[in-house]
């Protein structure tokens, strides 16, 4: 397995990622994550696992295509990225994120 830091890039904080992050009937947490392009779940799942101590319930993935940006005349275009919900067991959480 590769290193947790060549897998997971960045936390995706957006606001709609906040206000989804936890189920209010289930107490289910659901975290967004940046992650390599090349990544699988499997990779991903352990990643976390590892990093943060908690079960890994479920792993979504999608692949966000990279924009088209122009300065002046030049057209160029951002580079896709991968994006990941990982769904924790019920009862866990990541305290990094709590901001406590």
């Amino acid at each position: 397995m590769r290193d947790i830091h060549q897998i997971l890039v960045e936390p995706h904080v957006t606001e709609k990622s906040t206000k989804n992050m936890v189920d209010a009937k289930s107490g289910v947490y659901q975290y967004v994550f940046k992650v390599k392009l090349d990544a699988n779940k499997h990779e991903i799942r352990e990643a976390v696992e590892k990093r943060f101590s908690v079960k890994v319930d479920t792993i979504r993935t999608l692949i966000m295509r990279g924009k088209i940006k122009r300065v002046r005349v030049v057209a160029g275009k951002k580079s896709n990225w991968k994006k990941a919900y990982i769904k924790l067991v019920p009862g866990q959480k990541i305290s990094e994120f709590e901001g406590t």
